[in-house]
């Protein structure tokens, strides 16, 4: 009877292959972003915007990485939210790792339609040498929280606030910490016809000038679109700047510029912008609210409009525990949550 087969399990041996030949081929060329110099490369990601810079661009490449990574990149910070409240969140990580990159080398930051007040007080302790800060729109930054870190911005020119709460003691407190500060925005949405609904709840519509006279005489630019001050404001903003060579008056509609206080005015200002001049080109929406008497107890009136406890208070020794008009709590920074 015949033996049964063997059978052996070897692992497949692959034969030699022979050395391949050298080629004559040129090595593919590099992709062309990585031959631009890197300040054009970071001028085009500051106009890509930060959120995309950081979710995306960084990413690409180990050249664009190293960009991204650089201080000088993060110098200025340009972030826009379009109101999208789903978008918070990622704004403000955004924001903190821009100004973490910066690495005390910020100079110049705008914060449109986000923001807060522990935003606020982390750009603050890590950028001293600010230069221009701009806030749009930043429904979340509580009055006086700009008081509470102004003492971290000795360097600060240019202040440029846009439909977000400001206080007189915020005023105050920028003026006496900027000594610098050469140009000033507080820009509202303009209300006509209001000022006897102010008298009538007895507040002084000139606090606000008062405070930036008292407290900013270096100033040379200062915009107030919108402001509720008459021409006793306006004459101590003349008096208490003399260095002013712009002043916007758009939409304040309380100031009466045709008799002296007008060709004073005229007179001293070089670039003056009058409460009725046209608003074309203006950045923002050129909104005007109507004063109606009858509204003033409703729910809609002039007294829900303004917060006006701000303007009956007496700041004493920046003593942060006496803002008891707000909800909330306060911290050890005088910041309200």
């Amino acid at each position: 009877m015949p033996k049964p087969k063997r059978y052996e399990w070897r692992i497949k041996q692959k034969p030699p292959q022979k050395a391949a030949a050298p080629s004559s081929a040129p090595p593919p060329p590099s992709p062309p972003w990585v031959e631009l110099p890197r300040e054009i490369t970071a001028d085009i990601f500051r106009r890509v915007g930060v959120v995309d810079t950081l979710l995306n661009a960084q990413n690409v490449c180990n050249s664009w990485w190293e960009v991204c990574h650089d201080p000088s990149m993060w110098r200025v910070i340009d972030m826009r939210n379009p109101e999208d409240m789903e978008m918070d969140v990622v704004f403000h990580k955004s924001c903190r790792v821009a100004v973490d990159r910066s690495q005390g080398q910020l100079s110049k930051i705008n914060i449109e339609y986000f923001g807060n007040n522990g935003l606020l007080k982390y750009i603050a302790e890590r950028s001293n040498q600010l230069r221009h800060l701009q806030l749009v729109g930043c429904d979340n930054i509580s009055k006086g929280s700009l008081a509470a870190v102004a003492k971290n911005f000795p360097l600060l020119e240019e202040l440029h606030i846009y439909l977000t709460s400001i206080s007189i003691v915020d005023i105050e407190v920028i003026g006496r910490s900027c000594s610098q500060l050469k140009s000033f925005t507080l820009n509202v949405c303009g209300f006509r016809g209001g000022l006897t609904g102010f008298r009538r709840l007895q507040i002084n519509v000139d606090d606000q000038a008062h405070a930036i006279a008292l407290n900013m005489p270096e100033l040379q630019h200062l915009a107030l679109f919108g402001n509720t001050m008459t021409n006793e404001g306006l004459c101590a903003i003349l008096d208490g700047c003399p260095l002013l060579e712009s002043l916007d008056l758009r939409h304040c509609y309380s100031i009466d510029l045709e008799g002296d206080v007008g060709t004073r005015c005229r007179q001293q200002i070089i670039d003056l912008k009058c409460p009725h001049d046209c608003t074309h080109g203006y950045e923002l929406s050129a909104q005007i609210c109507d004063y109606n008497p009858a509204d003033d107890e409703s729910d809609h009136g002039l007294s829900n409009y303004y917060n006006y406890s701000d303007f009956d208070y007496i700041y004493p020794d920046l003593e942060y525990d006496d803002f008891n008009y707000f909800s909330g709590d306060l911290d050890d920074d005088g910041f309200f949550w």
